[in-house]
């Protein structure tokens, strides 16, 4: 939206030349009919200062009713507080007039990716009725979202697996909230001596053992018509497991001290850290335990093989830890989404989230910075992108290398030119000459 003909025409033409398809108005309102009208619009550009409904009239409009679509606005009048007012209302990013044309396009290109994922994660909740605390868009999140809606109606057994901080009882309770069942309960096996879990799984009589005064009623009984979620199943004890496997078997069970048996219907969904075969061929778990365990398997692949669906987790968590910390939320800047990508997580999502609720804490300004996260993830991502240019291409002359990465880095800060020079460990004088010793430099002008 442009109320200025020949600006919008250039833009236009501009954007048609890369392959947007585009829809035109010269007012708030106009813009508003072809939203109502134009099907699945990906990204709104508009002009700040317009006749009647102004741009931020219209971000406002935009935000209530199509959430999922970014608003990219253009302003000749931008300084630090109306950046920052416009990214706290809402808008995805701000552009200063004149634009350049190389970072309109890096922008615009980023906020499709957004909208692609926002409508992605948005098809896949209503698909499978997921929590909103459930992100992922990659190939392999959408198959297990889908296993786990397939399963959740029914009463078969599923067995999570995966490195710890994946998220496996994330997916357990979403299988359960989409089960219709009652309650949830869940037991950490890890965390019980191993004399403790049978009565904490089935209970105890009065008089069963020393102190044991009154009846107690296990997480089986607790749980009946419910979901008992048993995390770390592969710590229950060897003497315990044959009792676990009947009442999966049948859904019997006895207190300890008792001679009467009870019913539950408890549907058990369990994880584990661990490979289940290998603590079969170790002696640590029952043979028959793990097939009956293992009727539906549903295993979790680490953060480091799904990094497409680290911007969204990320964003996800940002706000969950503002709400959980009593902090104002803060975006994420792209060389910081940059750095995420490119770390290896070895603690996968918990070491994310612990990451994520450091930056919160510790930053200056209304964004999440590089200067807001621990050093290990600022020294992996610049290395992590010229290794991926290796990969992809390992007989690239060393110039060639050289030239792909600085592209990389200087799209990852939308053309900003000093952030770049910051990310590549050079000065910015530095960096303009390398820049016009480029082949095609002249695309990066204005």
């Amino acid at each position: 939206m442009e109320d200025d003909e020949a600006q919008r025409k250039l833009l236009v033409a501009v954007l048609q030349a890369d392959g947007w398809a585009t829809f035109e108005a010269s007012s708030g309102d106009a813009a508003i009919e072809l939203l109502e009208k134009g099907g699945e619009i990906d990204i709104v550009l508009s002009d700040l200062m317009m006749p009647g409904m102004d741009g931020r009239g219209l971000l406002a409009v935009v935000n209530q009713r199509w959430p999922e679509v970014p608003f990219i606005v253009m302003t000749a009048f931008a300084t630090v507080d109306s950046a920052v007012e416009l990214l706290h209302a809402g808008a995805y990013h701000y552009l200063p007039k004149p634009t350049k044309l190389p970072e309109l396009r890096i922008t615009v290109r980023r906020a499709l990716e957004s909208t692609q994922t926002k409508r992605e994660l948005a098809r896949l909740r209503r698909k499978v009725g997921l929590p909103a605390d459930v992100v992922g868009v990659s190939r392999q999140m959408q198959q297990i979202f889908e296993t786990a809606i397939r399963v959740a109606p029914s009463s078969t057994t599923v067995l999570i697996t995966g490195e710890t901080g994946t998220g496996k009882e994330v997916v357990a309770r979403a299988i359960h909230g989409a089960s219709g069942r009652e309650n949830f309960v869940a037991l950490n096996c890890a965390a019980l001596p191993p004399s403790l879990v049978e009565s904490e799984l089935f209970g105890f009589k009065r008089g069963a053992f020393t102190d044991a005064n009154r009846d107690h009623a296990g997480l089986v009984e607790v749980a009946d018509t419910g979901t008992l979620f048993l995390d770390e199943v592969a710590e229950v004890p060897l003497a315990t497991q044959p009792k676990l496997l009947r009442f999966l078997q049948d859904g019997e069970f006895r207190r300890l001290g008792d001679n009467q048996s009870k019913k539950s219907a408890a549907r058990v969904i369990a994880a584990t850290n661990r490979d289940p075969a290998e603590e079969v061929a170790a002696g640590r778990m029952r043979e028959d335990l793990y097939y009956r365990l293992n009727i539906v398997h549903i295993k979790i692949p680490p953060l480091r093989e799904r990094p497409v669906d680290i911007p969204a987790l990320a964003e996800q968590l940002v706000g969950r830890l503002a709400d959980r910390y009593q902090l104002a939320t803060a975006a994420l800047t792209p060389e910081v989404v940059a750095a995420l990508t490119a770390y290896a997580w070895p603690g996968n999502i918990r070491e994310l989230e612990n990451v994520l609720a450091r930056a919160l804490a510790l930053r200056s300004g209304q964004s999440i910075t590089l200067r807001d996260l621990p050093p290990e993830i600022t020294r992996v991502a610049p290395a992590a992108a010229g290794i991926g240019l290796l990969e992809q291409e390992p007989t690239l002359p060393l110039d060639e290398v050289e030239r792909r990465y600085i592209l990389r880095v200087l799209e990852s800060t939308l053309g900003n030119k000093l952030k770049a020079a910051e990310i590549l460990g050079i000065d910015r004088s530095t960096l303009h000459r390398k820049l016009k010793q480029m082949q095609g430099i002249a695309a990066l002008q204005l």
